[in-house]
């Protein structure tokens, strides 16, 4: 039997052959669909690059070299034996939810877009004269009853010579001084009714105990009562009728960062971030909730505000008198989906979420903390700490894959034409600040190898970030080393210490513990944002350690065992692990005792202590079916005021997922409790390959 192909090619032949004209006829034909087929089909020559642009893309995608756990010392787990499983963390931002937890201990949650906690203050005795003055809104009606007031003072006489004063326009004649003299209460009752009624229109005097009446020059004053009253100042009774010069308020924001939404937020309110302060930062991947402050805005401003806001809202309003400063907070409340779990189920997974809940998991820096492309933030560190500003602005405008196009653009400029302006106009502010901050450096003072000063106009947040994070990359190698040569069993001799406490609970230490917390909190201050609610102070204090002995290794547990950051204001254990700091320090040109002697004071780095292995608060697991990826499975603060309904599992779905709910301290991150649980790289370039691989 012929194929049908081979069908269509006899039955063509034959028609040919019958007729010359009909052969002439059918090619004309076949020319014509041809060619309006390809006038359809072609991609004009902008597709066509577009395409080989996306192409190229995706090619450069798939020949990443993203960081590993183990490039930045990430490398033990708790357990032994645990194979681990696949799942996709952060496939949708509202996969991850946090909320703060307050010094008290309580989670931060946004339950009103509108209520507030705003009790009257009690009312000066000057408050309260000026409220009795009853002073009109209306500035004509103010105007006029002045002059009622002070005739009941002064008298009809001297009451219409100071309106006469005002009210004209002559200033050749600008002053009035009474023939008389007036007792102490007298004058203080004038005083007050030009203050509150006429504020802008004259000044009062006292002048051998007689009142002289002032009016601004026609050129200085604002206007009379004739020709549009002049716009009444709010008595100081009335301008902040709150207890408290901050306003407090809880924001849940959206896929967006901090400080994105307080710039939105200052904008709108005509105001400055300045205005504003928060307990702790929160990464933009998330639903987050936290508590901020602002200075001296009204609730009903802020409410206004909220409306207009992108990716955010506001609510639980409150007054205080103190400002919310970095550190403010005992830790974070979790949710986290797991999406598309694969090589696990219930039955197999309950006993090592029951050994998560008992053992915890090693307290490593997460890998927000060091960058997510190839070119790391603590190989930036390493050269700020060895002062050579050089390498340092090169290793952040080096190209490297992985950019936006437009940021790809700029770094090619620069590294290619050293073209600092050139550069600069193509790289977006936003998505690359540091870089962005430098490269309009370099083109403002017009000499591309001041290096020195191009660093320094970096924000000083993100030039801390570079410094902490080679501390943090040294922490986590020692841990590993910590882990691997004496196990967790428990303390070894040599170790030091620090009792763990709850959350909200001020650890205990040795005699400087006052003044070493004091200068963790300024370290904390300084410090910058790393992911969502894993705030980015490296301790929640810095204090004394114990070294452990012989003697007291009893009264301590693996949860009690710290170990430096680096610095020149701490101490190192007294074991095999000290020199591992050395060694590794040495490899980089740097020495562990050698912090305190940068040329600038800012990379003067003290150091600091963290727990070695934390345990988890109220860790809770549920597992979830369901069909669809593009739907929650969580419900966020906003969606149960708006009465949202909490996504339940679907009994059929075709799709496995798990989440879970725990509490953290504030230094400890969430995703190195996933990372025990899983034995799963948790680096974003590994995340973005499982997401693509399961077609989603």
């Amino acid at each position: 039997m012929s194929s049908p192909g081979s069908q269509d090619q006899a039955s063509a032949k034959r028609s040919r052959a019958q007729s010359p004209e009909a052969e002439a006829e059918a090619e004309a034909r076949a020319e014509a669909e041809a060619e309006a087929e390809a006038q359809q089909t072609a991609p004009s020559a902008d597709g066509v690059a577009a395409k080989r642009a996306k192409n190229e893309d995706e090619e450069e995608r798939e020949q990443l070299v993203f960081m590993r756990e183990s490039d930045v010392g990430i490398t033990q787990f708790v357990t032994a034996g645990w194979g681990g499983f696949d799942a996709i963390i952060k496939h949708r931002f509202s996969d991850f939810f946090v909320n703060e937890i307050d010094p008290s201990g309580s989670v931060v949650r946004l339950t009103s877009y509108y209520d507030a906690v705003d009790p009257t203050p009690p009312m000066s005795e000057e408050q309260k004269e000026v409220a009795s003055l009853n002073v009109p809104e209306d500035k004509a009606l103010a105007f006029d009853a002045a002059f009622v007031k002070l005739a009941g003072i002064l008298g009809e006489e001297d009451s219409a010579r100071i309106r006469q004063l005002l009210e004209s326009g002559d200033d050749e004649q600008r002053s009035l001084l009474l023939d008389r003299e007036l007792d102490k209460g007298q004058r203080k009752s004038v005083y007050s009714i030009t203050n509150n009624f006429l504020p802008t229109q004259v000044k009062c005097e006292t002048v051998d105990g007689r009142l002289e009446f002032v009016r601004p020059s026609a050129s200085s004053r604002s206007g009379g009562a004739q020709g549009g009253a002049p716009q009444r100042r709010v008595g100081r009774g009335q301008q902040w009728a709150h207890d408290g010069d901050y306003c407090y308020f809880v924001m849940q924001k959206e896929n967006h960062d901090t400080m994105d939404v307080l710039f939105q937020l200052a904008r709108c309110l005509r105001s400055t971030t300045r205005s504003f302060g928060m307990a702790g930062t929160k990464d933009k991947r998330g639903i987050t909730v936290q508590r901020c402050s602002a200075y001296r805005i009204d609730h009903k401003r802020l409410i206004g505000a909220s409306r207009n806001l992108k990716g955010a809202r506001l609510g639980n309003f409150s007054y205080g008198p103190q400002e919310l400063k970095l550190g403010d907070l005992s830790g974070n409340r979790f949710e986290i989906i797991l999406r598309h779990v694969k090589g696990a189920d219930e039955q197999s997974l309950a006993p090592v979420l029951e050994g998560i809940r008992r053992t915890g998991f090693i307290n490593y820096y997460g890998m927000q903390r060091f960058g997510t492309q190839s070119i790391s933030s603590h190989s930036v560190g390493i050269a700020v700490l060895k002062a050579d500003w050089q390498a340092a602005t090169e290793l952040i405008l080096k190209p490297r894959p992985g950019d936006r196009k437009e940021v790809r653009k700029a770094r090619k400029v620069w590294s290619e034409q050293r073209d600092a302006r050139a550069a600069l106009a193509l790289m977006p502010q936003k998505a690359a600040l540091a870089e962005y901050s430098l490269l309009q450096a370099f083109s403002r003072k017009g000499n591309e190898n001041n290096a020195a000063s191009a660093f320094a106009a970096v924000p000083r947040n993100l030039r801390l970030m570079y410094v902490h994070a080679y501390q943090s990359f040294v922490w986590n190698a020692a841990t590993s080393q910590r882990l691997a040569r004496f196990g967790m069993d428990g303390p070894v001799i040599g170790d030091l210490v620090v009792k763990a406490c709850d959350f909200g609970a001020k650890p205990s230490g040795g005699p400087a513990a006052a003044a070493a917390a004091a200068a963790a909190a300024a370290a904390a201050a300084a410090a910058p944002s790393t992911n969502g609610g894993e705030e980015s102070a490296d301790v929640s204090s810095r204090i004394e350690p114990t070294l452990v002995t012989a003697q007291n290794i009893k009264q301590f547990t693996i949860y009690d065992v710290v170990l430096p950051l680096p610095g020149w204001a701490v101490t190192y254990p007294e074991h095999d692990i000290k020199n591992v700091y050395i060694d590794l320090m040495r490899q980089d040109g740097l020495s562990p005792f050698g912090l305190g002697k940068h040329p600038l004071k800012e990379y003067k780095l003290a150091g600091a202590y963290r727990h070695m292995v934390v345990k988890p608060r109220d860790f809770e697991y549920e597992w979830m079916r369901y069909n669809d990826d593009a739907l929650p499975l969580a419900r966020s603060d906003s969606d149960a005021i708006e009465g949202k309904h909490v996504p339940e599992s679907i009994e059929f779905g075709q799709h496995v997922a798990l989440k879970l709910k725990f509490d953290l301290p504030s230094s400890a991150y969430a995703t190195m409790l996933l990372r025990e649980l899983m034995r799963q790289e948790t680096a974003a370039g590994h995340q973005t390959k499982l997401s693509g691989n399961a077609g989603i």
